[in-house]
């Protein structure tokens, strides 16, 4: 099913032109229409396009959801991954939301931007999993490892395929306004895709984990695209070569010798994400993934975090953030920590890495973590140490901060950095966060 809708305060105009897009949908990627017509006819999955006149300007959000049949909510699909895999593996229904906020300010064509990149950007990748677990038998492990492999993929907005069908969807309606009502619309929206494109490829690209040698080529591929596109329409080429795709994530060094849980334990020590561990496990033993995410959360983890109160980390936020050093993913630890006490941890070998090595651990105090931020004053633990040097990291709460300390007062503080009293040492203190 497709359902769109929108908030009776969205100005008429942008409901217009939002409206003309989803009208348009013959003229999307040729991917994201072949999703469409599946969403069309599938009783089980969903598309919502939702739009609110909440925010300032046009904004954007896509989620991925799971639930049982007729469940009035659903399940962000990695979260039930993480906590819940049984809800994948059953029957369920399955529907991705895509929110376009309009508030006041925001023009037509950057509403209609802001839709149209959440569909080709978010949008169909997502419903494209849902189209694959919904092909996929009930209870057969291979709808884990689709979801294992959508959670560690890159970044979309890095994605340079989606990225030239962002561009040459706006094109395609560019050239079939032409000399209609809507061209200058179009021409707007063609214009407003091209500077968001090339904007935020550059910016995920720039500070993505998996950036290479490569990756200025691909951006000025994609904006030398974006000139091909608007001078000679939609099916017109880049003028250089496209560059090759990233290189492969590479893994951890292979270890011999060790059985699944030990290959696990050597990760968590290592810290490495539990996504790509599970994922390494998976590969190496030729396990299902079920089986790998039942040993991680219900052995190693629960093993790890018995060694947490020896380092004196005994409240629930310590103990989270203990696990969360570790690779550990937030609801995962969440999870150990609820369960924690209710039987005896497993005896299975794991060796932590706590504390941070080279930096100093400070702690919010239950009063604190209610209300503080680097804005308001220095935590109580803070003001109590020595060794507070300018340029000096530290670990806070499970944030990493940077100290920065000046004898005296500045006359003028900065938006997002204040300086405070520091009463162990007589200075001034800020702090910065990483």
């Amino acid at each position: 099913m497709l359902k769109f809708s929108g908030q009776p305060a969205v100005p008429n105009n942008v409901q217009t032109s939002l409206q003309s897009l989803v009208d348009n949908a013959g003229l999307l990627s040729p991917q994201l229409r072949d999703l469409l017509s599946f969403v069309r006819t599938h009783e089980s999955v969903h598309l919502f396009v939702q739009v609110l006149d909440s925010g300032t300007g046009a904004h954007g959000n896509t989620g991925t959801y799971v639930s049982l049949p007729e469940a009035p909510t659903g399940t962000l699909v990695e979260e039930a991954f993480l906590s819940g895999p049984a809800l994948l593996l059953g029957r369920h229904e399955a529907f991705v939301k895509v929110t376009v906020e309009a508030g006041p300010g925001s023009s037509p064509a950057e509403a209609a931007t802001t839709l149209l990149h959440e569909l080709e950007l978010h949008a169909a990748p997502a419903v494209l999993l849902l189209q694959r677990l919904a092909l996929t038998a009930e209870g057969d492990d291979a709808r884990l490892g689709l979801v294992l492999d959508r959670l560690r993929r890159t970044d979309e907005h890095t994605d340079l395929d989606r990225q030239e069908q962002y561009v040459r969807s706006a094109a395609r309606i560019r050239a079939a306004a032409q000399d209609s009502a809507t061209a200058g619309w179009a021409a707007a929206l063609l214009n407003r895709v091209g500077q968001d494109a090339t904007e935020q490829f550059a910016a995920y690209e720039a500070k993505s984990p998996d950036k290479d040698e490569a990756s200025p080529a691909r951006v000025q591929w994609l904006i030398a695209l974006i000139a091909g596109v608007g001078r000679a329409g939609p099916d017109a080429v880049a003028d250089r070569p496209r560059p090759g795709p990233r290189k492969a994530r590479a893994r951890a060094a292979a270890v011999s010798g060790l059985d699944p849980a030990g290959l696990l334990a050597r990760r968590l020590t290592e810290r490495v994400g539990m996504l790509d561990a599970v994922d390494e496990a998976r590969a190496v033993f030729g396990l299902p993934v079920g089986t790998v995410l039942d040993l991680y959360c219900r052995q190693l983890v629960p093993a790890l975090l018995a060694q947490a109160p020896g380092h004196g980390l005994d409240d629930v936020v310590q103990q989270v953030v203990f696990l969360k050093y570790h690779g550990v993913p937030d609801l995962v630890a969440l999870d150990a920590v609820d369960a924690a006490g209710t039987a005896s941890p497993p005896a299975v070998a794991v060796a932590g890495s706590w504390p941070p090595a080279g930096l100093p651990v400070f702690w919010l105090s239950n009063r604190e973590r209610g209300s503080w931020t680097q804005l308001t004053g220095l935590p109580e633990a803070l003001q109590r140490a020595r060794g507070i040097e300018h340029g000096s990291l530290l670990y806070l709460d499970g944030q990493m901060y940077k100290a920065a300390v000046r004898d005296t007062k500045p006359d003028r503080d900065l938006q997002t950095t204040r300086f405070f009293p520091h009463t162990a040492t007589g200075a001034f203190v800020a702090l910065v966060k990483q």
